[in-house]
């Protein structure tokens, strides 16, 4: 991978910090693109991060807490588009993890925590709209409808990247991890699903998921 694009990556990175900036939002996009475009060696990029080339199985906590709904179904979103797997165990707290190549899992969280920032952000932005705060009382409901909007925007966003791109075999998820997966004889979990009830709100969460290549073109 050349110079010029490790330092584009590297600055995506340093984006997911800071998830209320707007002019960052297609890091997350970005960031997919160009680890599958260059086929990316993480070790070689995030030195900041103190990445160390492994190609160990781990198997890390990614949210603790009793996580909204939305947050598993992200999750797996996350999950799908950078190599990963993804599940949660029960308990007080609850955790979501991530099990993959260590490269992969670390990379996989920095843009999960991006992503649940940036989709949080987004949604209140949208809930303080004076024509959404005059029209509507029920406030939670349309946060749950915005942001299932945007994790489906998001999830497009991402599927028609790989299409275009021709990535899916990019995608593949390593043969260790999912023989990993299969020792752990993981079983299916809850429905996390979400109905939308207000297209208001669903499809402006929907728009903005969207836009994450539309906001800044960081090209390489």
């Amino acid at each position: 991978m050349n110079e010029k694009a490790k330092k584009k990556i590297v600055k995506l990175l340093a984006l997911a910090n800071d998830a209320s900036d707007e002019e960052s939002m297609s890091a997350l996009a970005k960031a997919q693109e160009l680890m599958l475009q260059h086929n990316i060696d993480e070790s070689d990029v995030f030195d900041y991060k103190q990445v160390q080339k492994s190609e160990a199985v781990i198997d890390t906590v990614i949210y603790q807490g009793r996580p909204q709904k939305w947050l598993y179904r992200l999750a797996s979103i996350i999950a799908e588009n950078f190599r990963v797997r993804t599940y949660y165990v029960s308990g007080s707290p609850i955790e979501l993890r991530f099990v993959g190549i260590e490269s992969d899992v670390q990379i996989a969280q920095i843009i999960f925590e991006y992503a649940r920032g940036s989709a949080g952000y987004c949604a209140r932005q949208f809930l303080q709209l004076p024509e959404i705060r005059r029209k509507y009382k029920r406030k939670w409901q349309l946060k749950q409808d915005y942001i299932e909007g945007y994790l489906v925007g998001l999830s497009k966003t991402f599927r028609n990247q790989v299409q275009t791109n021709g990535y899916e075999i990019a995608l593949q998820v390593p043969e260790i991890v999912k023989e990993e997966v299969e020792r752990m004889g993981l079983v299916p979990g809850k429905d996390t699903s979400h109905q939308a009830k207000n297209n208001e709100a669903f499809y402006s969460g929907y728009a903005e998921g969207i836009r994450f290549t539309e906001k800044e073109r960081l090209s390489v």
